[in-house]
């Protein structure tokens, strides 16, 4: 059962059904995001796996910019595109599986069974909703939107224990990844015993 319609903030001025820049660009970097989810989530090659979400997670910092939180869009870059991608390749790396197919077809018949449905409902579900999007506030965001300040104020007053529960599932993850790459790796055989010569 579908509930009220919910309200958003939407661009200052335009009709909705205009096609103006900021709206251009926000349905391309949307593609670019969804496209490089599917990627992410298809490829049965990590390193092009975690490529793939690199290019998700520029296409999120760009939709943060779309918005004017260019902190956020930095952050995005700095800390997900950039330090903890290059963890996850390291440790891609470091396991040294085979290299696979590049696509994982194994049970892709029942995958397309759930999934084609899934993705019907999730796409009625949010036009309806975005149909029915009213903006709340339709003015421009205030000057303290986005910045340092404002950020590190919310961060660590209202969403304090979302921010160290992330902290603690990141080091949670570091290190299975470390136990995995450490179980991998088989033990060097024993050097044969040399034959002693009898005189």
């Amino acid at each position: 059962m579908l509930l009220a319609p919910v309200t958003a903030q939407l661009v200052a001025d335009g009709d909705v059904s205009t096609w103006t820049g900021p709206r251009v660009a926000f349905w391309i970097i949307g593609a670019i995001v969804v496209l490089g989810a599917l990627f992410t989530i298809t490829r049965k090659n990590a390193v092009a796996a975690v490529m793939s979400l690199v290019a998700t997670f520029f296409g999120l910092a760009a939709s943060y910019a779309l918005l004017s939180a260019h902190f956020l869009a930095a952050l995005q870059v700095l800390v997900y595109a950039g330090a903890i991608m290059v963890l996850f390749i390291f440790v891609v790396m470091v396991l040294n599986r085979d290299e696979p197919d590049r696509v994982a077809w194994n049970g892709v018949l029942v995958k397309a069974f759930i999934g084609v449905p899934a993705i019907v409902y999730l796409v009625w579900t949010l036009s309806f909703y975005l149909r029915q999007v009213v903006p709340a506030h339709p003015e421009a965001p205030p000057e303290s939107f986005g910045t340092v300040a404002e950020v590190g104020n919310l961060l660590f007053t209202d969403y304090l224990f979302a921010f160290e529960a992330v902290s603690l599932l990141l080091l949670i993850a570091v290190i299975a990844a470390v136990v995995v790459a450490r179980a991998h790796k088989t033990p060097d055989a024993p050097p044969p015993p040399v034959e002693e010569r009898h005189a």
